[in-house]
Order: structure tokens, then C-alpha cells, then sequence
């Protein structure tokens, strides 16, 4: 049998795998024409197409944008020689912010708090806003406010807020193994103040008592604030419309409440019902054993989530490569979406929708946020660069996974990138607690969940990106020579907790992606 037979063979059975709809042969994985390899991306390439995802737009879960670029990828993965499964999707309801803010009414002008930012989910007010009362309402836990104050219906309620007090050993410990070139206590010991760590603040019962809404100060500069999206820090609908400004606003908003200043309070939002597509395809091998590369396509600038343009570029290289080049395995590409919804089941989703790739797997690549600068509150000198990369935690199965990666990180001298035991904290845990050896990637720069106009492209290091990429098609290649037995043979933790259940997926009526 020829090896272009081969490969068409493999594609059929595993696209039937992946769904027991027949794909048309339009659909249907081809083996490029002879060309040059398509090399690993270089820093300008790096540059070029995260810059495409960027000029989507936020791809915030079921908006135009999103469905856009998941419309793209899909073509681009076809393009590069893959196959696409037929279309898969969640039903998913979104909340949409319009226009925000908040103004304060002088006895004879109104002026605007700048950099206002929105607690995403929280109940809209409508596009005229509401006016009332300030009332200082003191500091604001995560379960509510230290002391219930006292208000009248329809105050807006000043509190004090402050991001978590954490190191990184706090995160990262007790499953530390690795820190490239560095001493563990200039990187893991210095606090870890970082916009995404930002708690779920829970305020109902103040809205159950009238209140019109919340002006929650955080101890972060409003430049730091401006245009975050953060679904994680909401219960899915907050009955309280909230509005966070930063702290160096903070000292005029609190003496405005504690004067019985009015405010106008604004959050025109809409929640508007919909799908979001998820994409699966397919880089027919040699063998019925797979290798899973997963990320999710929904986010708001070029680090979240620029795990999706490197699954791409994997592909197109992968792809590219002659024939008796290529991986035995066969390399899957899981793009999902909602983790910027709060509310849709993620990688564990895809997970659930694929089982019999699940059950062919060898290893399994989660890839998040690559390339990122750090950018911090800086004393004297305000929101800026630091100089360095922001911190990087590589979260791998034990055994070969864990030695070719801290082999790789030395090789490409990536700086504060650490290696831990998985499963890690990343969307790829259910890779490793359902038994699929895996490494995963992260990095929580403070301007990981901001919408900008430019999608932050001035804090990309792209020659971080560049190597990175590389490490991970290098570990890819390296284990194609393993067995699955080597590669599960160090970690007894592995499938801890198996992955089951429906997946919540449709494929009849889910919106078209190419």
C-alpha cells in the first residue's frame, strides 16, 4: 500500500472516530503537493499571524468576531492538508457590555472617573444608567462586605478591594520541580500581584436590599484595569450592576461617597442567545495512536488565546513535511471553546465529545499564552514593563514528558519558566487525570484578560514565542519513538479522575465555520 493510501486510510477511520456522520470528500484530509517543509515560526512570523487573530478583534465566546476567526482557522487547518470534523457546538447565552461609567455630579459640573472598568456579567442597568446616592460601604471580601453597611434604596455603594496577597510558591507549591538558570526565591518568593487573581465578589444580598449598585476600588492602577474582561471573577449573573476603578482614582471616588456626593452609575449591557463552534482536525500518521495538541480560540487580545495561531503553525509544519518525514502518530488538534464564558465545560468538553481519541492517545499539549513580556505598578514610574518575561509554569506528567521538558527549557534558555508536577492549574488537567501523559503551558501577565485596541501587540516578545513553539514541535518529535507504556510508566497519579459524561456538544443545527 502507498503511503498517500496509508494516510487517506488513517484519516477516514479516525474522522469516523471523532463522529459517525460521514464527512464529504470535500472535508477529507489530502497529502500536500511537493514543497519546502514549512519551517517553525520565526519572531516575524510569530509577529505576522498572531497580528491576524488580533485584527479579528476580542473573540470574546459566540461574538461576531469569535465565530470570524474560528470560521479562519478552520480553513487555515484545511488549507495546511488536515481534516476537519463536522461541525460541533454549544448553545451558550452571552453578555455583551455596550457602554460603561461613572460620573460624579459637582454642584455645578460632572465629571467622568477614568479608565472605569465593568464586573462582566453583572446585571445592566439600562443605557440611561441609574443616579444616586454614594454611600462608603468600606472593604469588600470575596464573601460579601466585611460589615453590612447601612443605605438607603437606590445608593451606590463605594467599597475597598484588594487582589489576593500571594507569592508564587503559594501557587505553585507543594508540586515545584524545576526553575531554569535562576534562584527560586528571586522569582517564586516575591509577590505575585496579577489582575487575573482577581476573586468572585459575591453581592446579592446587597441588591436584594435595594442597593443600585457597586464602585468597587482594587488596589491596581487604572491604566493595569482598563478594558479587562474577566469572567472568572463573577458568578455567572451577578444581580448587582458593578463597576471596578482603580486605586489611583480611588482616594477622590471614596471622598465623593463619604461627601453624600450624587453619581451617575452606568452598564449598558445585553445578554444575547447563541452558539460557539468548536473545531477538531486531523494530521493522519502511521499508527492508530495519537497525539492531542488542544487550545481554546476565544480571548480578548494576542495572549489569550494565542494558543490556537500555535496549534495552527504546528500543523502547517507537521503537515509540510515529506512523507517518510512525518510522525508516526497522528496528530489531533483540539480547538475549543468558553474559557472566556464562566460557564461552558472547556477542554473537559471536548474531552467528553471524543472519547475514542481520548482512548487512543499517547500524550496530549496544552498550549496557552505564549510570548508574554511582564508589565507591572511600577513605583514612581507607573504601568510598565519590567524587563523580563512574565513568569511561565510548564505543568508536565512525570517521566519522559518532565525530563525532555526541562531538557528543552535549558536548551532554549527560557528564563523564569518552571516546571511543575501535573495536573497543574491549566485547562489541560483532564488530559492528565484521565490518564493521557501531558505537558501544559501558562503565564498570567496583568494584561492577560484586557480588551485594547491594539490586543496588547506592544507586550508580545516574539522571539519568547518563536523558541517556545519550537520546544514543544521538538518534544512532540521526541516522543514519536516512545511507547505509551514508557510514557505513563513514572506517574502513578495518572487518571486520577477520568474524564465522563455528555458533552454538551450539537452537531445538527451548530453554526457554520467553513
Amino acid at each position: 500500500m502507498s503511503a498517500s493510501s496509508i494516510l487517506s486510510r488513517r484519516s477516514a477511520l479516525l474522522m469516523a472516530a471523532i463522529s459517525a456522520t460521514a464527512l464529504s470528500s470535500a472535508g477529507r484530509a489530502f497529502v500536500p503537493a511537493s514543497r519546502a517543509p514549512v519551517p517553525l515560526p520565526s519572531p516575524d512570523q510569530i509577529r505576522r499571524d498572531y497580528q491576524t487573530m488580533v485584527d479579528f478583534g476580542p473573540r470574546l465566546p459566540g461574538s461576531k468576531n469569535h465565530l470570524r476567526f474560528v470560521d479562519w482557522l478552520a480553513r487555515e487547518f484545511r488549507a495546511a492538508g488536515l481534516s476537519t470534523g463536522p461541525c460541533e457546538s454549544y448553545a451558550y447565552t452571552r453578555w455583551e457590555p455596550k457602554r460603561w461609567g461613572l460620573d460624579i455630579l459637582e454642584t455645578d459640573d460632572t465629571r467622568s472617573v477614568r479608565d472605569v472598568a465593568y464586573f462582566v456579567r453583572s446585571k445592566p442597568t439600562g443605557s440611561a444608567g441609574v443616579e444616586g446616592p454614594l454611600v462608603y460601604a468600606g472593604d469588600l471580601n470575596p464573601q460579601g462586605p466585611a460589615h453590612m453597611p447601612d443605605f438607603a434604596k437606590g445608593s451606590i455603594l463605594v467599597f475597598n478591594a484588594r487582589l489576593p496577597q500571594k507569592t508564587l510558591h503559594d501557587i505553585v507549591r507543594p508540586h515545584f520541580i524545576h526553575l531554569h538558570d535562576e534562584r527560586e526565591s528571586d522569582v517564586l518568593d516575591v509577590p505575585y500581584h496579577r489582575l487575573w487573581t482577581m476573586p468572585s465578589f459575591q453581592m446579592d444580598e446587597l441588591a436584594a436590599r435595594g442597593a443600585a449598585g457597586a464602585v468597587i476600588v482594587i488596589d491596581a492602577s487604572s491604566a493595569m484595569i482598563a478594558g479587562n474582561f474577566s469572567p472568572h471573577a463573577s458568578s455567572y449573573k451577578s444581580q448587582l450592576p458593578a463597576l471596578f476603578v482603580g486605586e489611583d482614582q480611588g482616594d477622590w471616588v471614596r471622598s465623593a461617597a463619604k461627601a453624600g456626593r450624587t453619581a451617575r452609575f452606568t452598564l449598558d449591557a445585553q445578554w444575547i442567545d447563541g452558539v460557539v463552534p468548536q473545531i477538531t482536525a486531523v494530521l493522519p500518521g502511521e499508527t492508530d495512536e495519537i497525539v492531542i495538541v488542544d487550545s481554546h480560540t476565544d480571548g480578548q487580545n494576542f495572549i489569550e488565546e494565542n494558543g490556537a495561531i500555535a496549534m495552527l503553525q504546528l500543523a502547517r509544519h507537521f503537515a509540510s513535511l515529506p512523507v517518510g518525514q512525518r510522525l508516526r502518530r497522528t496528530l489531533v488538534f483540539g480547538a475549543w471553546p468558553g474559557h472566556m464564558s464562566g460557564s461552558l465545560p472547556e477542554a473537559p468538553g471536548w474531552a467528553r465529545a471524543h472519547p475514542e481519541l481520548m482512548r487512543r492517545a499517547a500524550a496530549a499539549f496544552t498550549i496557552e499564552h505564549l510570548g508574554a513580556s511582564e508589565w507591572a505598578d511600577i513605583p514612581g514610574k507607573g504601568y510598565a514593563a519590567t524587563g523580563h518575561n512574565e513568569y511561565m509554569n510548564w505543568p508536565a506528567t512525570a517521566g519522559p514528558l518532565t525530563e525532555l521538558l526541562i531538557d528543552g527549557i535549558k536548551r532554549h534558555d527560557l528564563l523564569r519558566h518552571a516546571v511543575e508536577a501535573a495536573p497543574g492549574y491549566t485547562t489541560g488537567r483532564v488530559f492528565h487525570e484521565s490518564g493521557i501523559p501531558m505537558i501544559a503551558c501558562i503565564a498570567g501577565p496583568n494584561y492577560l484578560l484586557s480588551v485594547a485596541p491594539n490586543g496588547h501587540m506592544d507586550k508580545l516578545d516574539a522571539g519568547l514565542a518563536s523558541r517556545q513553539t519550537a520546544m514543544i514541535a521538538e518534544i512532540i518529535k521526541a516522543i514519536d519513538t516512545l511507547s505509551i507504556a514508557e510514557l505513563r510508566r513514572a506517574d502513578a497519579s495518572l487518571g486520577a479522575n477520568p474524564v465522563s459524561g455528555p458533552s454538551g456538544t450539537r452537531s445538527a443545527s451548530c453554526t457554520k465555520i467553513g
